[in-house]
């Protein structure tokens, strides 16, 4: 009896003792809520850790060192996978009392060898040292690996919409051994027993072929990790380029609306500060004029003094001088010189008047100036009240719109590199398959060429049966139509009612592409056929969350949704594990009976995401 395994925990750990876990439970798990909240990351993150090569970086990331990843088997038997979150290797613990001590576990298959975490999964299922076929041409085999079953049980987001077969990502040099793995699950037997061509078969070029073949597949593995066609590319290439071209016309507004603010701002800081300048010039002033004036006073009183004194002396009797003895009649009264007392009161009442006259005039100056500066006063408060009104514009709105603004624009335009780099790599794999075709047809046929050619994909009666299952499936969820299916072989492909799968609208695409993933799953399980005995399906449902086109608005109008959850819950107990990630909710009739867990992006309610 086959022995098949399912999810018990991820757990994501930090330092400081930062944690964040999920756990899952045998039969249906549904993981759903809001967007941005990690239900796509979990999806990589399990992938990751069942041997994928390397995790995408998110800002939630940051604070975490490892994950662990818990796992049990038909058999009873469980397993805590520790790995860093930047790769590398794994240890391995097993759980449960007296189980074993930690082992170390390569991240690299190797063929036959338990010491890795490709060949310690294969082992569990029966599949250890299976090999399936490379190349129908050569007849070359590769061992298997654990990763060429990790597309066929971890769908994507971005895979389970594709346009082409669920079986393999549209990589040419991959579709034979992604097929070969097919056929491994769906019949038990491998291609061990083929016999490879001569080393000499393909003449002079055998060695550059290898060599080609050899870079294909680095390429293609590169391009697998970004699971999109080189014509999905430049689709979404020309929807980046108009979404470049609107941010940047967003990002022009904004900024100018903040240059305009910011002149403004200026422009009052420039006259905030020559009033306030201004007032610290009337406020010297004024000091200044307040000594003046203080200096007019006593000048005033000196004067004032003279003129009182002289004006009691004039009024003394005469007597004889004091210095000379002469009689009063002998003294020359009526000549003047510097001790005429008459003519200094006079001098000194007309210097009293002109210092009234520049005291006057100074007041009024002085009262001019503090008029002046109590306008300015009015003027300032009116001018920080709009320095502060245009400060608080520019730091709480248009700063934080300009900040947005271009960090989109910003990423938009890494995401356009991002995608053309890989359209790069898709156009260096064209040109080594171009030179690998000339290659081989500079290579002159021989008798023996036909004979080597190894009949490749899955047998026909096969795909009949397994097309009959996932008829049964489509028809239980009540989907649109007769729901008759077969296999194009030529596409590797369903046809569904005449119409190729792949040329419905993304929803629909989504949604049979799960009917197919749980058909495998179910095929093997009823022939007691191996298979890693769970799935994780990224967004399946994607129609009744963003349709395309008439097909997909439609199916919203159907009771799909809660057939598909019943026959999940039916048909997938404690033998089999599903993992549903969706944005929206299951039907309220069902939430009972699966295990949820809601990301709801709110810290005041519930979880508010993965990490």
């Amino acid at each position: 009896m086959s022995t098949y395994l399912h999810l018990e925990e991820i757990r994501f750990t930090g330092p400081g003792g930062k944690e964040a876990k999920l756990a899952f439970a045998q039969g249906v798990n549904v993981i759903c809520g809001a967007s941005d909240t990690g239900k796509s990351f979990l999806a990589e993150a399990i992938d990751f850790m069942l041997g994928g090569s390397s995790l995408k970086e998110i800002p939630e990331r940051v604070p975490y060192a490892s994950i662990a990843l818990s796992m049990g088997a038909s058999d009873d038997t469980a397993w805590k996978f520790d790995r860093g979150i930047s790769g590398g290797d794994f240890v391995m613990t097993p759980l449960g009392e007296g189980a074993g001590e930690p082992t170390k576990l390569k991240q690299s298959h190797g063929h036959e060898k338990v010491d890795n975490i490709s060949g310690f999964l294969l082992d569990k299922i029966g599949l250890l040292g299976k090999r399936i076929l490379k190349s129908a041409r050569n007849g070359t085999t590769v061992s298997l690996s654990f990763r060429n079953l990790a597309r066929l049980i971890i769908i994507q987001e971005g895979e389970i919409q594709q346009s082409g077969s669920p079986f393999w990502g549209g990589q040419f040099t991959l579709k034979t051994a992604e097929l070969a793995t097919l056929k491994l699950l769906l019949t038990g037997v491998d291609d061990s027993s083929v016999i490879s061509a001569s080393d000499n078969a393909d003449g002079d070029n055998s060695r550059q072929l290898a060599l080609i073949d050899e870079l294909i597949s680095e390429l293609t593995d590169q391009i697998s990790e970004h699971g999109a066609t080189a014509e999905e590319l430049n689709d979404q290439l020309s929807k980046l380029d108009r979404t470049i071209e609107g941010r940047r016309e967003e990002l022009t507004t904004v900024q100018k609306e903040l240059d305009q603010t910011v002149a403004k701002r200026r422009e009052v800081f420039v006259a905030r500060e020559a009033v306030e300048q201004r007032l610290v010039e009337i406020e010297e002033l004024l000091v200044r004029f307040a000594l003046l004036d203080q200096h007019y006073d006593v000048d005033k009183k000196r004067l004032q003094a003279i003129s009182e004194e002289g004006s009691l002396f004039i009024h003394f009797e005469q007597v004889s001088c004091p210095l000379c003895g002469a009689a009063p009649n002998q003294q020359h009264t009526d000549t003047d010189c510097d001790g005429n007392v008459g003519a200094v009161v006079e001098a000194a009442n007309a210097e009293i008047l002109k210092i009234e006259h520049l005291s006057f005039e100074l007041h009024q100056t002085v009262s001019g100036l503090k008029h002046e500066a109590s306008a300015l006063r009015s003027n300032n408060k009116e001018y920080n009240e709009q320095y502060d009104l245009l400060q608080s514009e520019i730091a709480q709105t248009i700063s934080p719109q300009v900040a947005d603004a271009r960090a989109n624009f910003q990423e938009l335009l890494e995401t356009k590199a991002k995608q053309q780099k890989v359209l790069t790599l898709h156009a260096q794999v064209e040109k080594l398959l171009a030179r690998r075709e000339s290659l081989i047809n500079d290579v002159p046929e021989t008798p023996r060429d036909t004979p080597n050619k190894v009949a490749a994909g899955i047998p026909e009666s096969t795909a009949h049966a397994l097309s009959q299952k996932i008829e049964g499936i489509l028809r239980a969820w009540n989907f649109p139509g007769q729901c008759r299916v077969h296999f194009d072989k030529e596409a590797s492909d369903f046809v569904i009612d005449g119409k190729p799968r792949g040329s419905r609208g993304k929803g629909l695409r989504a949604i049979t592409h799960a009917a197919v993933t749980l058909a495998l799953l179910e095929y093997c399980q009823e022939h007691d056929l191996p298979h890693p005995g769970f799935v994780v399906m990224d967004s399946p449902l994607l129609a009744y969350f963003k349709p395309e086109g008439d097909e997909d608005t439609a199916l919203q109008g159907t009771d799909l949704k809660e057939r598909f959850y019943n026959y999940l819950i039916q048909h997938h107990g404690k033998s089999s594990q599903i993992i549903i990630i969706e944005n929206q909710h299951p039907p309220e009739s069902v939430d009972t009976n699966l295990a949820m867990t809601v990301f709801t992006r709110n810290p005041a309610d519930g979880r508010f995401g993965l990490l």
